[in-house]
């Protein structure tokens, strides 16, 4: 099984594509920045779709024609990745599937989503370099245009159940990402709009993060009691 999830154009009109795999040969390039499915537990999308060996998270790039293959990787430890699974941040349909890529005027590129893996592919010096806890985390990490070097790698997340949907940079490249969560001691700044939990079984998080991805800058909750 494979799904895309989000797709972008770089200024020299190449397409990336973001997407979730349960397969052990999805196709990847020579020199990128892991070729080997790393796998998981099964897992079944939307009652229907089977991730049977569990999942990866993987990312493509293709010519501006769509004929080539220009870069491909798998990205992900030993658990489920690029799946979004425990209630309530599972809510809608196709919520599991949720995540999104973005590039910057250099080309970098950065990925959002969702990891059950202890192991994810994390870097040293990052803002969250351990899993949080709970069954899941947000994951976010930035790599090279050419998809074989990884620049940086983060968890985001609580001691519960944490998710990234979206994420966009602004003019001087810092990270806007939200997304939604179950954990009481989610990263927030003082001073903020909701520096605490609001209430229900899950509030939002928009969190604002500096381009190097070791530190959050600002991050709030966003919500309602319900």
């Amino acid at each position: 099984t494979e799904v895309p999830n989000s797709l972008i154009v770089s200024s020299t009109n190449k397409l990336y594509i973001l997407g979730t795999t349960g397969s052990s040969n999805y196709p990847t390039t020579a020199g990128s920045f892991d070729q080997t499915f790393n796998g998981g537990t099964n897992f079944t999308l939307t009652y229907v779709l089977q991730y049977t060996q569990g999942s990866d998270i993987v990312i493509s790039r293709l010519s501006n024609d769509g004929t080539s293959l220009l870069s491909s990787t798998y990205v992900g430890g030993s658990g489920n990745d690029g799946l979004n699974t425990p209630w309530p941040l599972k809510h809608n349909y196709a919520d599991e599937v949720r995540g999104e890529i973005m590039i910057d005027k250099n080309d970098n590129i950065y990925v959002v989503s969702s990891t059950h893996s202890h192991d994810f592919p994390v870097t040293t010096g990052v803002l969250q370099p351990n899993f949080g806890g709970g069954l899941q985390d947000g994951c976010i990490f930035k790599m090279d245009y050419t998809l074989s070097n990884m620049i940086w790698a983060s968890y985001l997340g609580g001691s519960n159940n944490d998710a990234i949907y979206s994420i966009v940079l602004d003019n001087n490249n810092t990270l806007f990402v939200a997304g939604g969560t179950s954990s009481h001691d989610f990263p927030t700044t003082p001073g903020t709009l909701h520096p605490s939990y609001i209430g229900g079984s899950a509030d939002g998080f928009v969190s604002r993060i500096n381009n190097n991805g070791t530190q959050i800058l600002f991050s709030t909750y966003y919500g309602s009691t319900h």
